[in-house]
C-alpha cells in the first residue's frame, strides 16, 4: 500500500522532562523523582509519529548552532527521522523546554525559542512532492509558505492551532483544516463552544475542530457540527500527545479518509500513546 509523504513543519526542541510529585511551590527548591532529555517539539514528534504509523515524514524545521543542536541531531536520528529539511541557523539558540510531569501524566511546559529562528530558511525544494502538510503556529515565516504550497498543490494543509494562534495573521486563511487545542481556540476566538467553532470555520473558510482532552472532539465544516468521542484511557505521560493526534489526523486525510474518520483514528492513536502502549502502523506494508 502507498505510504503518503507528510511534510511536518514547525518547532523542534530539546525537552528536559522532570517527574514531580506535586506542582512546585514558588520560592522553594524541589527534587524531581525522575528526569529525561528528549528530542521533541511539535514538528519532530509529528514526523516520528507519521513514520511509526506507516507513512513517510519530511521534517522542515530549524535548530541553533549551539551544543544543544549537536545533542539534538543524534537524538533525532535515533527517533528515525531524516534531517534533509532541518537547518542550523548561525547565531541562534536551539529551542528547549522544561517539562514537568505530575502524577497522573499531566504535563506543564516552559519553552524557550526565538521567534526569528525560521525567518531566513531557504525555500522548499522544488523537487519535493508531498501528500499533505502539517504546520504549527510557532513560526509564521515557516508555516505560511508550507501551507501555501500545500493549497497550491491541492493537498490537505493542516494547522495545529495551539496558542499563540493570532500571530499567524493572514496565514490562517491558507489552512484547509485547522485543529485547535482548547487553549488555542480560546486564545483565538475567546471561547471554546460549538457556536464559536462554527463562527471560526465560516470566517476562515476551513474545516475546523477542537480537541478537549478526555472530552469529545468538536468538529465543524461551517454548516454541520459533530462530536467524536475519545476512548477512556489511563494516562502515563501526556507530553506530545497532541502532536501524535495531529500526525494521525493528517495521515488519515492523506489516505483519503473523511475528516470524521480521520479524527476517530487520531483519537485511538493518541489513547494508545497516552497509556504508554505505543502506536502501531495504520498503513499495511506493501
Amino acid at each position: 500500500m502507498y505510504a503518503p509523504l507528510i511534510l511536518c513543519a514547525g518547532l523542534v526542541a530539546l525537552d528536559f522532562e522532570f517527574s514531580v510529585t506535586d506542582f512546585p511551590k514558588p520560592g522553594l527548591k524541589h527534587k524531581a523523582s525522575g528526569v529525561a532529555a528528549k528530542a521533541a517539539g511539535g514538528a519532530l514528534n509529528a514526523a516520528a509519529a507519521v513514520n511509526a504509523l506507516g507513512g513517510r515524514a519530511y521534517l522542515r524545521a530549524a535548530l541553533g548552532d549551539d551544543p544543544l543542536a549537536d545533542l539534538m541531531r543524534s537524538r533525532i536520528t535515533a527517533r528515525g527521522v531524516a534531517m534533509d529539511g532541518l537547518h542550523c541557523i548561525a547565531g541562534q539558540i536551539t529551542p528547549h523546554s522544561a517539562v514537568l510531569i505530575q502524577p497522573g501524566g499531566e504535563r506543564t511546559v516552559i519553552n524557550y525559542r526565538d521567534d526569528r529562528l525560521c525567518d531566513a530558511l531557504p525555500p522548499l525544494p522544488r523537487s519535493l512532492r508531498f501528500d499533505a502538510a502539517l504546520c504549527d503556529t510557532r513560526f509564521p515565516a515557516l508555516s505560511a509558505p508550507v501551507l501555501a504550497a500545500a493549497r497550491k498543490a491541492g493537498k490537505p494543509a493542516v494547522l495545529d492551532a495551539e496558542a499563540p494562534v493570532r500571530q499567524l495573521g493572514d496565514a490562517l486563511h491558507l489552512a484547509s483544516h485547522i485543529a485547535f487545542s482548547e487553549q488555542g481556540l480560546i486564545d483565538y476566538a475567546g471561547a471554546c463552544t460549538p457556536a464559536t467553532l462554527r463562527d471560526v470555520s465560516r470566517s476562515l473558510g476551513a474545516w475546523v475542530c477542537v480537541t478537549r482532552g478526555p472530552k469529545p472532539v468538536l468538529c465543524d465544516d461551517g454548516s454541520t457540527g459533530s462530536e467524536v468521542p475519545v476512548p477512556a484511557t489511563q494516562i502515563d505521560n501526556s507530553n506530545g500527545a497532541g502532536d501524535f493526534w495531529h500526525a494521525a489526523f493528517t495521515l488519515g486525510l492523506a489516505l483519503g479518509q473523511p475528516e470524521i474518520a480521520a479524527v476517530a483514528c487520531a483519537n485511538d492513536v493518541t489513547a494508545r500513546h497516552l497509556s504508554g502502549r505505543g502506536i502501531t502502523a495504520i498503513i499495511a506494508a506493501s
